[in-house]
């Protein structure tokens, strides 16, 4: 269903006024995107049987239930999949349907396989199919990032090109620490169309 985002909360239908009747003051200092999202949810729950609803509101009660730390690891993978495009999205979940296609005892091997890998290499995949294969070569970039800017820098390398982000990893083996920190720092502060020439120029030098 397509829905206009920017409508005003009396103007909704009455199902969603009814679900969305806490957020009716807030509403008008909602962005669009916000909004969209708030009444996707309401859509979604409006067309839940009564069994989906009580296994949603189960899941609702085990979450509260968990301990901060427990949720806070938890959201790592969901705010991973969140930054995905909707392309990585769509290959992500191609290759799950292939995944549950395949025999158990292929699917269990799988499974085996990864979690035998490194915890670094697994959770680069977390950056998705576009950046997680090759992340091993761009990791010496983030080394003594702080935390706080590491999501930029993330979103940083998907916009880049894949041959973009080639050069990039063969310079983040290049430069010594110090370079390395200048060299992510202009990245950063450079406007997306000019990343591409800056790191051009950086490995001809």
């Amino acid at each position: 269903m397509v829905v206009a985002p920017l409508a005003a909360f009396p103007s909704l239908p009455l199902e969603e006024r009814q679900l969305l009747a806490p957020l009716a003051s807030a509403w008008p200092a909602l962005d669009a995107d916000t909004r969209a999202r708030l009444r996707a949810n309401a859509a979604h729950w409006a067309a839940l049987d009564a069994p989906s609803r009580e296994a949603l509101r189960q899941r609702v009660r085990e979450w509260d239930a968990l301990p901060p730390a427990e949720k806070a690891r938890r959201r790592g993978p969901f705010a991973a999949w969140l930054a995905l495009s909707d392309a990585e999205r769509a290959q992500l979940r191609a290759a799950a349907a292939r995944f549950a296609a395949l025999p158990p005892e292929q699917q269990q091997a799988l499974r085996a396989a990864f979690e035998q890998l490194p915890s670094d290499q697994r959770q680069d995949w977390w950056l998705g199919p576009e950046v997680g294969g090759g992340f091993a070569e761009l990791r010496p970039l983030f080394a003594f990032v702080p935390e706080g800017e590491r999501a930029a820098l993330r979103a940083l390398l998907r916009e880049l090109t894949p041959a973009t982000r080639a050069d990039l990893a063969i310079l983040a083996r290049r430069l010594p620490a110090g370079e390395r920190e200048e060299l992510r720092r202009a990245l950063v502060a450079a406007p997306p169309e000019a990343r591409e020439a800056l790191v051009r120029e950086r490995l001809g030098r």
